[in-house]
């Protein structure tokens, strides 16, 4: 059990200024972020340039004395977006994630479930997304690593009836459970408990309605009630605490305040 602080700190700047930044700040391990056509690593490039990517990767992370225990993922293409070329594809950068993962000895990343398509019935897109799902499932099972699927507003399972709906189709799916998309539909946590049963791994913010993440401590996310609760259901995963880059307030500040919440609960991660 571990607690990690993930590259999103420093969303909107280089992968050297975030590790920089996230040294400086006294931790020692990361939640990288490796989502194609954001930062800080793209997908595409371990298909098309592995070698190089991942050279620069390992020159960084040891010049910054940092160590990555998970991934948050994102492939090119939408869950879903379905194609003979578009499959292909999204298995080849899969391959990509599952060879870094074992690169690093990583055994879990998480699934960012992007995007919805407001112009196709919502059946056809849950449809093609539970198969796009399955497969990527499956492809971390042969590899002997998990993806799991990070429940997420302004995606096609951000509500709760859509999430029961996608654990009815696929009843073991590994999640991210992640308070602050559900405190920001004015949602009670209390409500989150029956997912914690499939959590793999945790993603830990202050939020508030309508507002993704706020200062440490002021927000609506009831961290004594989600650690008790993860606690008590015996979680046994890592931690990865996922501020935004943001000029309002001092996200590592937040971070590591966070951090000392966390292991009040779950001393073991120290």
């Amino acid at each position: 059990m571990a607690i990690a602080i993930s590259t999103s700190v420093r969303c909107n700047s280089p992968l050297e200024k975030a590790l920089t930044d996230i040294e400086k700040a006294d931790f020692s391990l990361i939640d990288l972020l490796v989502i194609d056509g954001w930062v800080h690593i793209n997908t595409r490039d371990l298909v098309g340039n592995y070698d190089d990517t991942v050279s620069r990767l390992d020159a960084l992370l040891q010049q910054h004395h940092l160590k990555p225990i998970i991934l948050n993922t994102g492939v090119g293409a939408q869950l879903h977006q379905r194609s003979e070329a578009i499959n292909a594809q999204r298995m080849r950068e899969i391959d990509g994630l599952t060879r870094l993962m074992h690169h690093y000895n990583i055994q879990i990343a998480a699934i960012q479930p992007r995007n919805t398509d407001p112009q196709r019935p919502y059946d056809e897109v849950f449809r093609d997304c539970v198969a796009t799902l399955q497969e990527q499932i499956a492809a971390g099972k042969k590899a002997g690593v998990t993806f799991a699927l990070e429940l997420h507003t302004r995606s096609p399972f951000e509500t709760f009836e859509q999430s029961r709906r996608l654990l009815e189709a696929i009843p073991d799916l590994p999640l991210i459970y992640d308070p602050s998309h559900i405190v920001m539909q004015r949602i009670d946590l209390r409500e989150t408990e029956w997912l914690m049963a499939n959590a793999r791994h945790a993603h830990l913010r202050d939020a508030a309605l309508n507002q993704m993440q706020v200062p440490f401590g002021s927000g609506d996310v009831d961290f004594d009630w989600v650690l008790r609760a993860l606690k008590d259901q015996g979680y046994a995963g890592n931690f990865s605490i996922e501020y935004l880059e943001t000029e309002e307030f001092d996200v590592l500040d937040s971070s590591r305040r966070l951090y000392d919440k966390i292991a009040q609960y779950f001393p073991d991660a120290l």
